[in-house]
């Protein structure tokens, strides 16, 4: 009998786990490569078309809707891999750079608690909301 897998759908958050997770899924399926460039030995049209049919639809059926809804337009496995990384891994990198800046911060003896805090807040502000 073959295993099932389940994984959370996508909705925007952990895009690292995430992947990790989808890539074990397509190794599994043996589609990996249609997130990727065309293999040199993958010279069967109809065969590289099924393997990226199959992505395709694992990919959908791994996605939270609002996600899904961003990637309808992309036309192959490899086009919505890329878009989602664009999207999701920028971010991620964006927030690990964000909590190095806060583990690192420290209040000095000489100030105020005051001025600390509106450093940390400054912090915040400029990372939750672009200013």
């Amino acid at each position: 009998m073959a295993a099932k897998f389940e994984i959370e759908k996508f909705n925007g958050n952990n895009f690292s786990l995430w992947k990790i997770k989808m890539k074990t899924i397509l190794t599994k399926d043996t589609c990996l490569a249609a997130i990727g460039e065309r293999p040199a030995e993958v010279t069967d049209n109809s065969k590289w078309a099924k393997m990226d049919r199959n992505t395709i639809a694992n990919l959908h059926l791994a996605l939270a809707d609002g996600v899904l809804s961003s990637i309808e337009e992309k036309k192959t496995a490899k086009d919505i891999w890329n878009h989602l990384a664009r999207l999701y891994e920028a971010r991620s990198l964006h927030n690990k750079k964000f909590l190095k800046k806060i583990y690192v911060l420290r209040m000095t003896e000489s100030t105020l608690v005051t001025e600390h805090v509106n450093n940390l807040n400054t912090l915040f502000s400029s990372h939750f909301f672009g200013l």
